[in-house]
């Protein structure tokens, strides 16, 4: 029992120790437990991010070459304990409270969620090719990832967004009715995902046939080795100025894990995106006599207003006017974006203010509207607005 329990320790720790070095940390619940009822474990690690819910079961096992055996040790096992913990979160008659390591213990609200995500990790021994899914009827798909699949996809898809997609994917893929067979591992599979504007091929979901089969063996080998992937990876470090923000700055402010939640559902593109064209417009205004200048996109649903201000304003009328602004363009842009969010720097980004803005009604009142056609009068804004196309490819073209 000892030599299987600290096999099992090795396993959660490695899991754990991967979620929290990455992207994953502000939102890992490594073991947690029912804190005010029975005190339980409720499962090995839960990722709990906006609306997604990740219930992760970690096994520590070596095949030795039986594979009903580790089907049985591992899978059947696995999948129970997810659907037990899964039923626990969701289905309990009491409230169900957790516990953040860097939190105070908070409740588990099972109405905040639209999406649960089930995975299985096997750190041990590894077959070169296995079940990549289990299900029960109507009891949802479980995902069954070895530790070189996890460790690749956390690596590679570093941003919620980025996994879910990928998890969504793969589970239409697998559930579909025709039976798989797929010659290669994981991670190949993971190459052809994400080469193919991130979604599987469309011969792999075709229903002209019971049965499919592809190999691919060599797919993650060609696209880790590839000058596009290269430049894709060299592109992606601006976009880590947004993860740096986050932890350095925004979630240290009253209220900063709501503010942290929405930059981190962008996508990570997305973030290089917006960290271009922030570094784009402090580097234009920065050390002119321009004291303001704004840079307004929108990314899913959300409007991002950039503000560069002068180190020689007023502080006070800084924070003013970015208060002003963020109802003032969810007003122009006709409530086409209800959230507003707002990060503005000075010079060489040594300043940073922060600010968020939610319009609740469908609608501004009429003495809303006054006031700020007033504030728009008075500015000047709006008078002589310029487009800017900007194109920005998840992989560059090869030069």
């Amino acid at each position: 029992m000892t030599q299987e329990k600290s096999k099992g320790d090795i396993g959660e720790d490695f899991v754990n120790d991967l979620a929290f070095t990455s992207y994953l940390k502000y939102w890992c619940y490594p073991n947690p437990m029912d804190e005010n009822g029975d005190k339980k474990e409720i499962c090995d690690l839960l990722i709990i991010f906006k609306n997604y819910a990740i219930i992760i079961s970690v096994k520590n096992y070596d095949n030795k070459g039986n594979y009903d055996r580790y089907k049985k040790r591992v899978i059947e096992k696995s999948t129970k304990q997810l659907y037990g913990a899964e039923r626990k979160l969701f289905n309990s008659k009491s409230e169900v409270y957790i516990k953040h390591p860097n939190r105070p213990k908070e409740i588990f609200d099972p109405s905040k969620f639209d999406k649960v995500y089930r995975i299985t990790v096997n750190v041990g021994e590894q077959f070169e090719y296995y079940d990549l899914g289990d299900k029960k009827e109507n009891k949802g798909f479980i995902n069954i990832l070895n530790k070189n699949t996890f460790q690749t996809i956390t690596q590679e898809l570093d941003t919620i967004s980025d996994l879910v997609e990928y998890l969504d994917e793969r589970e239409k893929l697998l559930t579909q009715s025709a039976e798989l067979k797929i010659n290669c591992s994981e991670i190949d599979l993971l190459a052809v995902f994400l080469k193919n504007r991130r979604k599987f091929p469309d011969e792999y979901h075709s229903d002209k046939f019971q049965e499919k089969s592809f190999d691919l063996k060599g797919a993650w080998e060609n696209y880790d080795k590839s000058k596009s992937v290269a430049l894709k990876r060299e592109e992606d470090k601006a976009s880590y100025f947004i993860d740096h923000l986050v932890k350095t700055d925004v979630l240290k402010l009253p209220q900063g894990e709501v503010l942290a939640k929405e930059l981190m559902t962008l996508g990570r593109t997305e973030r290089r995106m917006m960290s271009k064209s922030l570094f784009s417009l402090i580097g234009k205004y920065e050390n002119t006599k321009i004291e303001l200048a704004r840079r307004y996109s929108v990314y899913n649903g959300i409007g991002f207003l950039l503000i560069y201000y002068s180190k020689e304003i007023d502080e006070k009328v800084v924070d003013w006017t970015i208060q002003q602004a963020m109802p003032i363009y969810c007003y122009k842009r006709d409530l086409q974006e209800k959230e507003i969010i707002v990060l503005a720097a000075t010079d060489n980004l040594k300043q940073w203010k922060f600010g968020m803005f939610k319009q609740t009604g469908n609608k501004m009142t009429q003495q809303e509207i006054e006031f700020y056609d007033g504030l728009i009068e008075k500015f000047g804004w709006f008078k002589d607005m310029k487009m800017l196309v900007y194109e920005e490819k998840e992989y560059p073209d090869e030069k």
